[in-house]
This record gives C-alpha cells, structure tokens and sequence, in this order.
C-alpha cells in the first residue's frame, strides 16, 4: 500500500508526516487490498480562534470503489485521527457490502 501525504497551504513536519503515515497504515489491518491511500492536509483560515481551522481529505482506492473522506478538527492531529476513524468505518461497511452481496449470490438455488 502507497501512502502519499500532501498539502497545499500548510508546511508539513517530519512529525506531523509520521503520525500522517501510521494513521493511514492502520487501514492494513483490515484485510483490504488498498492500493493507495492519499492524505490531504489543509489549514483553513478563519476569522474566530474556535472554529475548525484543520482539514483532512482521505482519499482510499479500494479494488472497484474509491471513497473519499473530509474531516474538521481543532488542530490537524485531531482531525487526522477523526478522518481515519471515519475512513476505518466507511472501508469496513465497504467490504461487509460486498461480504453480504457474495453470500447472497451463493445461497440462490438454481
């Protein structure tokens, strides 16, 4: 699995890449074949200090589906840790869709 961590507005630290990258590995333990995980980080600007001012975008290539995850927060690290837990539940429902789908299939009598 390619994990790619981008941002456009905000300078991206060694650090903050780290936490990136093993928020996204841990979509690997859930038996998935993901081919790429792309990690939008952005840092929105806001006129009041209690807005959300952190973005994260997941972009997941599932084999047949592509799901695409937004997520607010604080501060990017609470808001990378929301998105992964969304993208997590998301990739989950993904694969017991099709679980459901192949048993199904299977139960037809002919």
């Amino acid at each position: 699995m390619r994990v790619l961590i981008a941002s456009k507005t905000l300078k991206v630290t060694q650090s903050l890449r780290k936490f990136a990258k093993e928020q996204a590995l841990k979509l690997e333990k859930l038996g998935q074949r993901i081919s790429k995980v792309q990690v939008f980080l952005e840092k929105l600007v806001t006129n009041s200090k209690r807005d959300r001012n952190a973005l994260v975008k997941y972009v997941v290539d599932l084999p047949g589906e592509i799901l695409v995850t937004k997520c607010k927060g604080a501060d990017m690290y609470k808001a990378l840790t929301n998105a992964t837990d969304k993208v997590i539940r998301q990739t989950r429902k993904f694969k017991e869709k099709r679980l459901k789908k192949q048993r199904r299939l299977m139960r037809r009598p002919n």
